[in-house]
């Protein structure tokens, strides 16, 4: 039979194991998170970011902090890449925005044809404003993105795009 003292010795050093398990140094990175309310389409920029520590690869990598908000986030959230859109083109005058689906390749400023399906099919010229956001393992996968129209065409392809008859074919990027 094994002496007491080697039983105990040997639980004490458990315990100071998974004490300096528990207790060591992570590696950490700062990520970005919201210091204010939000609304979408804020501005984000030093004022509205408090900068915290996170384990490494808690978080997908942190987003460029030049752009604005997607969808409204609380004080406190973090800043993740889904929910920011960076630079884009200004809506050309005489045309409207509108949300629709369209592939993840796009980018902004590429032209694109907008099908309406039907009986008789039309295409409609568009811009691309903003692509899709990027996929993000904290989010929803979110196809829609922003795409400019001419004004006399903008009710068909909002209407087309409502009912779910409407295909988008891509032009060469910019």
């Amino acid at each position: 039979m094994r002496p007491a003292y080697l039983r105990r010795i040997g639980a004490a050093l458990l315990i100071v194991i998974a004490a300096w398990i528990d207790l060591r140094p992570t590696d950490t990175v700062l990520y970005p998170f919201a210091a204010a309310d939000l609304k979408a389409g804020s501005a984000i920029d030093a004022a509205v970011i408090e900068w915290r520590d996170v384990p490494r690869g808690l978080l997908p990598p942190a987003p460029p902090t030049d752009g604005t908000v997607r969808v409204a986030i609380a004080r406190g959230e973090p800043i993740t890449p889904s929910i920011v859109s960076g630079d884009r083109p200004s809506v050309p005058g005489g045309w409207w925005a509108l949300s629709t689906i369209v592939p993840d390749t796009v980018v902004p400023g590429q032209e694109v044809q907008l099908v309406v399906t039907g009986a008789t099919p039309r295409a409609y010229p568009g811009i691309v404003i903003e692509p899709p956001p990027p996929a993000d393992p904290l989010a929803y996968r979110d196809p829609i993105g922003l795409v400019a129209v001419p004004a006399d065409s903008a009710v068909a392809v909002a209407a087309a795009t409502a009912d779910g008859a409407i295909s988008v074919l891509v032009g060469p990027a910019p």
